[in-house]
């Protein structure tokens, strides 16, 4: 009988007597020894590289004592603890409960061990190195599990699991690049998950673990390039989780879960340029999300319908990410600061999915700065909302105003090109109706409609007059949208700076009063008084070449003769000229303050009398433009929210 041919191990009969034929190694009897006695089983220092009869026990040995071995030979409550050896065979503990906890120290096995449903004090593995894997669904350990320094080659499955206490796996190796590194579906934690400093290749999935305390991956190392490096989808975590100075390749996916502590990505480095670097919809943090100092982001973070309880972040560690996607997302407090051209940048690039802009993360941020009285930042945000809002709907109205050309295009092709045209707008708008109807009213070679030629030309020249028409109504569409817009914008900021109509009607005010002032000065103006304009003492005045300014003389109180005496004159009672207020009346349609009425520039003599008179018109129309806007903004007619 060689080593090799143990097999079930019931009895202590059957050890008896292979002590007697001399068929127990010398690890084994040492083993036998400490597990009678109680004490630790030091076989080796180091894990061994060969099998040899002093570092060999064999795995149905092992298995016996770990169950307690008989009535006739009973091991201590204190369990079976093994350092150093190579453990031969298959340690089959499946469906079976362990008498007191499992310790295995620097141990070799290179047959996948199995354990599922085993029930157990406790299971370490420390230091050990498990050539084909582990096999531990749905354990039940009253205490820890600990993998601490391990190498596991192949898959480690605890999905399912229920441990107690906590399950520390740091420092380890995990190596299964063709599927689950680490596979803990399910697994519940009564403590915390302790992987830092791990290595893993392959996937690390969490999906749906319950976890009591804290998730800690600080300085792990996950690679997983075709998929998910850490999937902690729909976990619940009531205490923190720790990715500071992790590493991943592949995704890292927090979707669905719930983290009642911090969720700290700070010096991380995450890399999957092909698609999530972070996907975190729908996560819920109910104390914070930590995003600064990261070392590098390649990939997209997706925080859509996320929400945290407070914000720590840096524009820096946000500029890195290759794509974001913000909709939805939500938090209570924010501490990275309020640099709003930062801000700005940051929303500008998570508002937009796939081409489609989303309000909401404007709302929230400008929402939070309001509540926290940071009320001037937060209508510079919303102006910036309303400007991308409507500069996303042009830009949505212009990609399908190019979508009909490229449509208007095709019909007009020459059949034998028409064809590869239509497959290339096929496999961008499969189900476009419009495109249907381009591909029914140009058949092909061979096929019969039913309907006349004459009446399927009409129909061709009908569908590519709609696709031309649709066009033109886009791009004026588009150029009454951007002149309203810029309008608004200038003049009210779209209803969330009212105070701007003012500064507008000052700036008009100020046009009219040099206009007028100069004009005044250079004799171009004159009574609008018809009475007035027919008088004697008004014509003797405007005829007079010797007279340089007669309106201001007519006006005056006194005028000297050439005696130099001085009589009152005929418009001494006329309405005084102010050139502030007749720019007032031009500007501002709701005040009227006589100016307008009682004087008008004169274009036949000088040349600010004609500026003024053609630009009085644009005053006064602006002036119309703005005092609305302004009015309605400041009613509330303009929504702001």
């Amino acid at each position: 009988m060689s080593y090799d041919d143990l097999h079930l191990i019931t009895t202590w009969a059957q050890v008896v007597q292979m002590r007697d034929n001399d068929l127990l190694t010398p690890a084994e009897l040492t083993l036998l020894d400490c597990a009678q006695a109680g004490t630790a089983a030091r076989i080796g220092q180091s894990v061994p590289n060969l099998k040899a009869p002093a570092v060999l026990v064999r795995a149905p040995l092992l298995r016996y004592l770990i169950l307690g071995g008989c009535k006739d030979f009973r091991t201590q409550p204190s369990g079976i603890t093994l350092h150093g050896a190579w453990i031969s065979g298959v340690l089959d503990l499946s469906f079976t409960t362990a008498h007191g906890p499992i310790d295995l120290f620097n141990c070799h096995l290179p047959q996948r061990p199995q354990m599922m449903q085993l029930q157990t004090d406790g299971l370490a593995m420390v230091g050990c190195k498990l050539a084909d894997g582990l096999n531990a669904a749905r354990i039940q350990i009253a205490g820890n599990l600990t993998l601490n320094g391990s190498i596991v080659d192949g898959k480690l499955s605890l999905s399912g699991s229920d441990i107690k206490g906590h399950f520390s796996c740091t420092q380890a190796t995990l190596r299964n690049t063709d599927g689950s590194a680490l596979k803990a579906q399910g697994m519940k934690v009564a403590s915390s998950v302790l992987l830092e400093g791990t290595t893993a290749m392959g996937q690390i999935s969490l999906l749906g673990a319950q976890i009591g305390g804290q998730l800690v991956a600080i300085g792990s190392a996950f690679q997983n390039p075709q998929g998910h490096a850490l999937n902690a989808q729909s976990a619940q975590i009531r205490g923190d989780v720790f990715l500071r100075y992790a590493q991943s390749e592949g995704a890292v996916s927090f979707m669905g879960a719930a983290v009642s502590g911090v969720l700290d990505c700070s010096h991380a480095t995450l890399q999957n340029p092909e698609g999530d670097a972070l996907n975190a919809q729908r996560l819920v943090v109910g104390e914070g999300f930590v995003w600064r100092r990261l070392r590098d982001v390649s990939g997209v973070v997706d925080l859509t319908s996320a929400h945290v309880g407070d914000l720590w972040d840096d524009p820096e560690s946000w500029a890195l990410c290759d794509g974001l996607h913000l909709s939805g997302f939500i938090y209570d407090v924010l501490h990275g600061g309020i640099d709003v051209s930062d801000r700005l940048a940051w929303l500008k690039r998570g508002a937009e999915s796939k081409r489609e802009f989303y309000p909401q993360p404007y709302e929230q941020l400008a929402k939070l700065l309001r509540d926290t009285g940071h009320r001037s930042d937060a209508r510079a945000i919303m102006v910036a909302k309303e400007r991308e809002q409507r500069k996303a709907a042009r830009q949505r109205w212009q990609r399908e105003a190019f979508w009909r050309q490229r449509l208007l295009a095709a019909s007009q092709m020459p059949d034998a090109d028409r064809a590869d045209a239509v497959k290339a707008l096929q496999d961008q708008r499969p189900n476009d109706p419009d495109l249907a109807r381009l591909t029914l009213l140009h058949p092909q070679a061979g096929q019969d409609l039913g309907v006349g030629a004459q009446t399927l030309a009409y129909a061709q020249k009908q569908f590519r007059g709609e696709q031309h028409w649709f066009t033109l109504q886009v791009w004026w569409r588009n150029l009454g949208s951007l002149i309203a817009d810029r309008i608004f914008g200038v003049v009210v900021g779209y209803g969330h700076r009212p105070e701007r109509s003012f500064y507008m009607l000052l700036a008009l005010v100020f046009v009219g009063w040099f206009l007028a002032d100069h004009a005044w000065k250079d004799g171009d103006f004159a009574p609008t008084a018809g009475p007035v304009l027919m008088s004697q003492s008004w014509q003797s005045l405007a005829t007079d070449p010797d007279v340089a300014n007669p309106a201001a003389v007519w006006s005056a109180k006194y005028a000297s003769t050439p005696d130099g005496t001085r009589s009152l004159t005929a418009g001494r009672d006329y309405e005084t000229f102010n050139a502030v207020a007749y720019a007032v009346d031009l500007v501002v349609p709701l005040v009227s303050l006589g100016q307008e009425a009682a004087w008008a520039p004169s274009t036949t003599r000088g040349p600010w009398g004609w500026w003024l008179w053609g630009v009085r018109w644009w005053l006064i129309a602006l002036g119309w433009v703005v005092t609305a806007i302004g009015a309605a903004a400041v009613t509330g007619v303009i929504r702001r929210d």
